[in-house]
């Protein structure tokens, strides 16, 4: 069997060898030519896995380059996050702080103000009380004292009495106690002053009848009104005779007591150096009862007063020594 193709090769033509041999010769050529091309592409694609290798290297290192940014910028960002939280806590703290420090001043400051109106308090508590115990010291000693020195004391503490930090029961009290003894006593100056006139005892009808009108001025009858001028004249006490006696003028009518206590006023004025109202005050009771017995004393003041009043003019005569 190892003979056959030696055989067939020796049997074949030489121009069929030789165009077999071209055609080897070409498909070893185009076989060269293939390998070539192949190795060129196998070079190619080589070159092309390492370009794409180096891609893929440098790739990755950019996205290691990548992340590491990304790294540092999430580490910067956590960093600034954490500052930035850390300098909103402390101001926050801050603001804490400082708005406790002014609620505890505000605290401090109402607790000063509390503590200055409980001392306010506690003084206005004991001003209040020392005066209710002035006013009960007070309110004994009107309805204790008897009638003298000590109880004018008393009335004249109670009618000066600051009110103010009085209850209305206290106050109202103390009034119905001092308005009940301001009319005892003056009725009873009163009635020892109309009996000290009587018994001309001058100096006590004045001081008594005096104190009666001053308790009593809208109670006072027209006569004591003229008991008091009266008695002041006759104490030569003119100045303060003035007043009661036309106090008893205004509503005495045209009595001959009236006619009497123009005289005694007009004396009263004239003894104050006042002759012009002397001489006015002469000539109206004159005018009343020309024909009384007071009428010459009267005529002859009169002369007097007029006489003077021309020798001096139209001002007011001295005081007669």
């Amino acid at each position: 069997m190892s003979e056959e193709p030696s055989t067939s090769r020796m049997s074949t033509p030489p121009s069929e060898r030789a165009d077999s041999i071209s055609s080897q010769t070409g498909e070893m050529a185009q076989l060269r030519k293939e390998v070539i091309e192949a190795r060129n592409l196998i070079i190619k694609t080589d070159n092309l896995l390492k370009n794409l290798h180096a891609e893929l290297k440098l790739m990755g290192r950019q996205h290691d380059e990548q992340e590491k940014r990304h790294w540092m910028t999430s580490v910067t960002a956590y960093v600034a996050f954490a500052v930035l939280a850390g300098v909103g806590a402390i101001a926050y703290a801050r603001a804490e702080v400082r708005t406790a420090r002014d609620e505890a001043q505000a605290n401090e400051a109402r607790a000063a103000a509390l503590q200055k109106d409980g001392e306010k308090i506690r003084a206005a508590d004991a001003a209040r009380r020392e005066a209710g115990e002035k006013a009960l010291r007070v309110y004994d000693l009107l309805g204790s004292e008897k009638e003298g020195p000590g109880l004018n004391q008393a009335m004249q503490q109670a009618l000066r009495f600051d009110r103010v930090l009085l209850s209305p029961l206290e106050s109202k009290a103390i009034d119905d106690r001092a308005a009940g003894l301001k009319v005892k006593m003056a009725a009873g100056a009163l009635d020892r002053g109309q009996r000290a006139f009587r018994q001309q005892d001058w100096h006590t009808a004045s001081q008594e009848l005096g104190r009666y009108v001053e308790m009593e001025p809208k109670e006072a009858e027209p006569i004591v009104w003229f008991h008091l001028g009266n008695a002041r004249v006759q104490t030569k006490d003119y100045q303060t005779a003035i007043v009661p006696l036309e106090n008893f003028i205004k509503s005495a009518g045209g009595s001959k007591t009236a006619q009497y206590a123009g005289l005694l006023l007009g004396q009263s004025y004239e003894e104050t150096g006042n002759a012009q109202k002397a001489r006015d005050t002469y000539e109206r009771a004159l005018n009343l009862y020309p024909g009384s017995e007071f009428a010459p004393m009267i005529r002859n003041r009169l002369k007097r007063v007029q006489s003077q009043l021309s020798a001096t003019g139209p001002a007011a005569m001295p005081k007669p020594q």
